[in-house]
Order: C-alpha cells, then structure tokens, then sequence
C-alpha cells in the first residue's frame, strides 16, 4: 500500500509537468512537421558558436551563428532577396554526409538560400513557420546530395540566430 501511494504520488507531480511542457507553446505543434528536436537541440548549454564564414565541424547539427551588419557581408552566392538596411547576414558551410531531405531550421526570423555548386540556390522542397513557439521560427526543408552546402542567412533582425541542418525525419 505504501509503495502504491508512492507511485501514485509520483504520477501526479509528473503528470502536469508533462502536460505543461506540452502546452507552453501550441504554436510548435502548429509546424507541418516536429520541431521537438530542433527546441531540444537550440537549448542546449553547450551549443557551438561559429562566425559567419565557418565550417560546421560535424555534418550536420545545430549553431548559434554570429551575424554582421548586412552592408559589411558579401555572400558566396547572391541571396534571392535584397539586402534590407538595418539587418544582420553570414553564412555558414558543412558538408552532407548522404542524399536525402535536410531541415535548415532558425531560431528568429531571417532569410535562408542554401547552395550545394556555389552559384545557385536551391529550391526549398517544403517550408514551415510560426510565431509564438520559443526558440524556433522557421524550417525549410531542402534535397540534398552529399559534399558541401552552404546556408545563407540574411534580413535578421539581431546579429546571432540559431540554427539547424539536421536530416528531416
């Protein structure tokens, strides 16, 4: 008996924590596809800053990108969007480790072209984005072959954001 009340005690402190972390933010279930991973990936303590310009040491993964003003940046390959004043861009390279679907997924708001030959940009094949969900604020997926992609970032709003190439699920 006394082990049930123990367990019974348990379950019920559990319970609402679990139920609140699924409810704090509706809009990230409102995606066309799980973030879950992404949020988990964005929070983490140890997540890898890199400048604008670096390499990704893993192949894929997640990074809080340090930005430039937008008038102190030239892009690899020009954006598909003009350069708006007052906003942060850079880029960052890692290499794929097989064919597939990626999400390139950004904390903030922020323009995304993706190249893999160095000239164009790529099509996204599926994008989604919400407001109101912590952390997250885009995802874009894109097919992708293996070697080297580069994601540019432009028109952010602050000079860091967070993001993820990570492959879709």
């Amino acid at each position: 008996m006394r082990h049930s009340r123990a367990i019974l005690a348990i379950g019920l402190i559990v319970c609402p924590v679990g139920l609140a972390q699924a409810d704090d933010a509706p809009a990230c279930a409102e995606f066309s596809w799980f973030v879950a991973r992404e949020r988990t990936a964005f929070a983490a303590p140890d997540l890898l800053a890199l400048e604008s310009g670096s390499a990704l040491p893993d192949s894929t993964g997640a990074l809080r990108l340090k930005l430039k003003p937008a008038s102190d940046v030239t892009l690899p390959v020009p954006s598909e969007k003009a350069m708006k004043p007052g906003t942060f861009s850079g880029f960052v390279t890692a290499t794929v480790p097989a064919t597939g679907t990626y999400q390139v997924t950004l904390s903030d708001e922020g323009w995304v072209d993706v190249s893999q030959d160095g000239r164009t940009t790529l099509k996204a094949t599926a994008h989604s984005g919400k407001v109101g969900c912590p952390g997250i604020r885009k995802s874009l997926r894109f097919a992708l072959t293996p070697g080297t992609v580069t994601i540019e970032i432009s028109r952010a709003p602050g000079p860091q954001i967070t993001l993820g190439l990570l492959k879709a699920k």
